[in-house]
């Protein structure tokens, strides 16, 4: 048999043939024409991605007192971050973290003041016909309607939005009388910008994101390898990893969930129990639980993600579960055996133990390969998800066991009570 031929791409980069980067970046280029296309190419190579879902990205925070320096500081490591050939899509001027890219841009009109002096305009003379001519003034004034000053402005129709080529050919007004083209005394020219500035302990933050083609771990050394080399000025700062935090709307939108799955298990627990009370105590089994998911995030030092919350809102309808067993157990040894209350309580909670416990444990151990064969706690997005649910499971069976027989007695010893009284007065 013949020798196999190496595989497209293998051997020394000078070897290797730069069709597929070429095909690649056409593909993707072709895709941006097309409506709800989206092309991903993955291999090995200075422009792809080594593995996983997605390429990583990163987000650089800088941090000063002087916005202007900060942000000639994320200039400048933007400048370096394009020399790597494994990094795409540099963004100097992102308002948010890794997970989100803010942007924005605005035009600026530079003056040739060469020209202004040829033409005898001074910059506020061409400042303040361009503003005119923008936003379609005509000298606000005032009018006198029913004895009140009301102030008012004439704007020409469509002034919400305007052309720049046509404001290239916006006529200025020199003081001889001569009008001269916009594009002939200054140049009008686009740039990205913030969105929003923010301060965090009164230092200004701005953000360099980028998409690192390649693993992870590489992404991360060349991250602090930009950092370590670059020169700071007193007082400012750099930071290379990113808490993940939720946005406003996400936020929002995670309570709202977590808020619809709380009245729907109490809404299932108060038709099977036929009160009001009892549900609460299977409710409370949920903040019982998040002990168990806080403890293990801090012990493993995983990042709380959004996977995280997801396998919160998981957690939460499966941890009911021993809760209702054990409370509904407790009211049948009440109502069908007629064990005394207290008796019930400790006679129900007993019987509850091994079903209980084998439940957890079984679902414990079936989670378990999903963080058992990372390498670091925050290597892929089932860690969080497995993280949350088995330190969930672990705290509320420990406290379901514990805790709720003693608040099922809390919030059903009144109720005993008047029953009690009840059953004697009737004799």
């Amino acid at each position: 048999m013949g020798a196999c031929p190496p595989p497209l791409g293998a051997g020394s980069p000078e070897s290797r043939p730069p069709i597929p980067v070429a095909i690649k970046e056409q593909m993707v280029a072709y895709s941006n024409q097309l409506g709800g296309a989206e092309v991903r190419v993955y291999g090995y190579g200075p422009s792809f991605y080594g593995g996983g879902a997605g390429p990583p990205n990163y987000a650089i925070k800088v941090l000063g007192f002087n916005y202007e320096t900060v942000r000639t500081i994320a200039e400048e490591l933007g400048r370096r971050l394009q020399r790597f050939s494994r990094i795409r899509d540099v963004d100097v001027n992102s308002a948010g973290g890794w997970y989100t890219r803010d942007k924005a841009s605005e035009f600026v009109l530079d003056l040739n003041r060469a020209q202004l002096g040829l033409y005898g305009l001074s910059a506020r003379d061409v400042v303040y016909q361009v503003a005119a001519g923008v936003a379609g003034q005509v000298r606000p004034g005032n009018i006198r309607i029913g004895g009140e000053e009301v102030r008012f402005d004439v704007k020409l129709e469509g002034n919400e939005e305007t052309d720049v080529l046509a404001l290239n050919e916006l006529l200025i007004q020199t003081s001889s009388g001569q009008a001269v083209r916009l594009a002939d005394i200054a140049t009008v020219r686009e740039r990205d910008v913030l969105t929003r500035i923010v301060r965090e302990d009164q230092q200004y933050q701005r953000f360099v994101s980028y998409e690192f083609r390649g693993p992870t771990k590489l992404g991360d050394r060349v991250r602090d390898a930009v950092i370590a080399n670059t020169d700071l000025p007193e007082g400012y700062e750099i930071e290379g990893e990113q808490d993940w935090s939720w946005s406003s709307e996400e936020e929002q939108q995670i309570y709202t969930v977590l808020a619809i799955a709380l009245v729907l298990i109490f809404m299932v627990t108060a038709a099977l129990f036929e009160s009001l009370r009892q549900p609460f105590t299977v409710l409370l089994a949920v903040p019982m639980a998040l002990v168990g998911v806080f403890l293990m995030f801090f012990y493993t030092k995983a990042s709380f993600t959004r996977e995280a919350y997801i396998g919160v809102i998981m957690m939460g309808g499966i941890v009911v579960n021993n809760a209702i067993l054990l409370v509904d157990h407790i009211n049948y040894v009440r109502r069908v055996e007629g064990v005394p209350f207290k008796d019930a309580i400790v006679k129900g909670t007993v019987e509850r133990v091994r079903p209980i416990l084998m439940t957890s444990t079984t679902t414990i151990f079936g989670l378990l390969p999903l963080v058992l064969f990372s390498e670091y706690a925050d290597e892929n997005i089932w860690n969080a998800l497995g993280y949350a649910l088995i330190g969930g499971l672990a705290s509320s069976t420990i406290f379901v066991l514990t805790v709720t027989p003693a608040l099922y007695l809390l919030f059903e010893r009144r109720a005993e009570k008047r029953r009690l009284v009840l059953a004697v007065a009737t004799g």
